[in-house]
């Protein structure tokens, strides 16, 4: 029997060819999402009898209703944030106890510490998400995640699903590509400026033995008076034994984190001029190590360790260098923007389902503290304003704990210990007051609005009740009567004493140049003398750094923050010397015995400065800068002086040239630009005028004359008037 004949259905193909030749699932678009995922969105083409009318065109509506539902949640999470009017929020922030670091009694800051309730922090806005992730947003974030939503949807609602899909598929994918690509490449990063290697093996080439890399940490871990107390010890031990066993499994930032402390105890052993073994590798290596680790690690991404490796690299690059550096506050700069993207502004236990252990809150607070008081200097330094938006910060003061009072396991913080016990921590906390009010200072010294001289009274009465209420031990004592204290301790209540009477000094400076007007004469006094304070403590310091001296070996500690502020006493003294002779000499006043003792007194303390600056002047820019100002006031002040007083000034005439050829605005007779320094003086521009001793142009300019560029003859200049 002959067999029927099997006919084939004629069914129309559904799939695209290359989906149906492989077997994949296919969306039936055009492109189709597998070819667009795998990259052959020009090969994906139908059959011409392809039936491709019931392709699934839910997905697009499902997004969309996705995207709804989204929006919907994020809305009422907002609101929650919202329930308050403005002026409330307000009121809220402002009596919220704490100062302008937003810091409490360490004492209260642990697991008992009072928190405030869940509406109040969140109308403050922010909290830490992603877990340990510990990432940080304000309450402004909500607004742009719905208008981004909504940007979406709409786009979605406007689009046919087809070209929605595919243009959902194409966009991935180019992401995709993109970032395979920027992986395959070296990593460049404007913050470090340093390109990283391919793997992180070969970074590892660079590190030191195991024993040399021992002798490092201990030496940085022993040297409490000059770290910040930003490691704890033994947290950074088991991390380090760690490493030794499976570098290969520790993240490559801490191994950042570790190039940065060996890099810094590196630079210990060079200062301290003690026989160091040429196995130590040169403390600029390994900062260079450092650098391509923070990089190879993405180090603004990661979860833990960034903060404090990038703290430590900028500390070593600071001791690194005899003078101030504006790329150092750059990098400041971008510390205090991971810092804040971190949440180490806002304090653990004053935020609602915190995942932070205690012990971490409490290094979090070491850490912030330390950065608020670095963004204080450093800005000050720039002549600028400070970097932190303090109304936002409300991280507590830490509490005074030896390192062994707590651990990573501890589940509840002991009480803070009294001040007179020296922990590693404690001087940091003391300064933190005097720093809190030298930031008061400032910002009411370069407020926009005309501060008070009320307002300018009491924060002389604060800024003085702060430091009388020190620990006695913080507060300065002749080195006389120091001789069997530890250099760390002497220089701490040095540079604590130096903040002190800047503040004062920044304070009252504007009245300089008052010299008519009676209200002025009792600030201008009192800044005179907190700067002649200032340059005692300048000249006792370079006496005692001498080689034999009593801090020789210690002589590095003399940071470049610290040269700012005797350059800024020698400063205002030469302005009130110039002022005070432009007076005499036009009103022909005679001068008083006690103003002749206190010109002589003023006018010596200079002359000793001069000699400091010029004598280090050799590795210093800013030193050049400070002799060359100095040596210009002091000839001019003595010209005049002759010109007036001439058998009154003869025992000050000796004054030695800062050089045997000087430059040529000391040898001219400037003398005539005096009188024009009486129109519109108290318009100087004092925030130019701290940044003036960092200018490297301006080697080659003096005081009085970079005053009359400033406020020119007939006042400021045109850049300073407003558009």
């Amino acid at each position: 029997m002959r067999e029927a004949k099997l006919e084939k259905r004629n069914r129309p193909p559904k799939s695209c060819e290359p989906c149906r030749n492989r077997k994949l699932k296919c969306n039936r678009g055009l492109p189709c999402d597998t070819c667009i995922r795998r990259g052959k969105s020009a090969l994906c083409q139908y059959a011409s009898n392809a039936d491709r009318n019931d392709r699934h065109e839910n997905k697009p509506e499902s997004m969309t209703e996705r995207l709804k539902n989204l929006e919907e949640l994020i809305t009422s999470l907002a609101q929650k944030s919202q329930l308050k009017p403005p002026d409330t929020l307000m009121a809220l922030a402002k009596t919220q106890p704490r100062n302008e670091v937003a810091m409490t009694d360490g004492s209260d800051a642990g697991s008992d510490s009072h928190v405030g309730s869940k509406d109040e922090i969140e109308a403050l806005g922010g909290g830490l998400l992603g877990g340990l992730q510990a990432s940080y947003t304000d309450s402004s974030h909500w607004s742009s995640i719905l208008e981004d939503i909504k940007d979406i949807r709409e786009q979605l609602s406007s689009s046919p699903p087809q070209e929605q899909t595919s243009k959902a598929a194409a966009s991935l994918t180019d992401a995709t590509e993109a970032s395979l690509e920027d992986e395959s490449q070296y990593e460049t990063d404007l913050f470090l400026g340093c390109t990283a290697p391919p793997d992180l093996q070969q970074v590892l080439r660079s590190l030191p033995s195991r024993r040399i890399c021992d002798s490092l940490v201990s030496c940085y871990f022993r040297s409490q008076y000059t770290i910040l107390p930003i490691l704890h010890p033994i947290k950074f031990q088991r991390e380090y034994e760690s490493f030794w066993e499976t570098p290969n499994e520790t993240p490559t930032v801490w191994i950042g984190l570790l190039f940065s402390v060996l890099s810094l105890a590196a630079m210990l052993f060079e200062f301290s001029e003690t026989s160091r073994s040429s196995e130590h590798p040169p403390a600029k290596a390994l900062s260079k190590s450092a650098e391509q680790c923070l990089v190879l690690g993405k180090y603004s991404t990661t979860n833990e360790h960034s903060v404090e490796a990038l703290i430590i690299h900028l500390q070593g690059c600071f001791l690194r260098l005899n003078d101030s550096d504006v790329n150092l506050w750059f990098q400041a700069g971008a510390i205090i923007r991971l810092a804040i993207l971190k949440g180490y502004h806002r304090d653990a236990d004053k935020l609602p389902g915190s995942p932070l252990s205690p012990f971490a809150g409490e290094m979090r607070r070491r850490i912030w503290i330390s950065i608020f008081q670095i963004d204080a200097l450093m800005s000050f330094q720039m002549g600028l304003p400070s970097m932190i938006p303090s109304e936002y910060c409300d991280a507590s003061l830490p509490r005074n704990l030896e390192y062994s009072d707590f651990a990573p396991e501890t589940a509840v913080l002991p009480p803070s210990r009294p001040t007179s016990d020296c922990t590693p921590v404690l001087y940091t906390i003391v300064k933190a007051s005097v720093m809190t009010m030298f930031k008061k200072v400032v910002s009411h010294t370069r407020s926009l609005a005309l501060p008070s001289s009320e307002h300018e009274m009491a924060l002389d009465r604060q800024v003085r009740d702060v430091y009388n209420h020190m620990p006695e031990n913080y507060k300065y004592k002749p080195l006389r009567q120091s001789i069997f204290d530890n250099p760390g301790i002497i220089m701490n209540r040095i540079t604590i004493e130096m903040v002190h009477l800047k503040s004062i000094i920044v304070l009252h400076r504007h009245h300089i140049t008052n010299w008519d007007d009676p209200q002025s004469e009792i600030p201008r006094r009192t800044c005179l003398e907190a700067a002649g304070r200032a340059l005692d403590r300048q000249a006792e310091l370079y006496q005692v750094t001498q080689p034999g001296g009593q801090l020789h070996d210690v002589r590095w500690m003399v940071s470049a923050l610290t040269t700012n502020d005797f350059i800024l006493a020698a400063m205002v003294i030469c302005l009130d010397l110039t002022m005070n002779l432009r007076r005499l000499g036009e009103k022909g006043i005679s001068a008083s015995k006690g103003s002749e003792d206190a010109f002589q007194r003023y006018f010596t303390a200079i002359k000793v400065s001069h000699e400091i600056w010029a004598a280090t002047s050799e590795h210093s820019s800013e030193a050049r800068i400070a002799a060359h100002a100095l040596q210009s006031t002091m000839q001019r002040v003595n010209d005049h002086r002759d010109a007036y007083y001439g058998s009154l000034t003869s025992q000050f005439s000796q004054v030695s040239p800062y050089s045997e050829n000087p430059p040529s605005h000391i040898e001219s007779n400037s003398a005539e630009y005096l009188p024009a320094m009486a129109i519109e003086t108290d318009l100087i521009d004092w925030g130019l005028l701290d940044n003036y001793s960092h200018d490297r142009f301006g080697e080659d300019l003096d005081l009085d004359s970079w005053v009359l560029d400033i406020v020119g003859p007939t006042g400021p200049s045109n850049y300073d008037q407003p558009n």
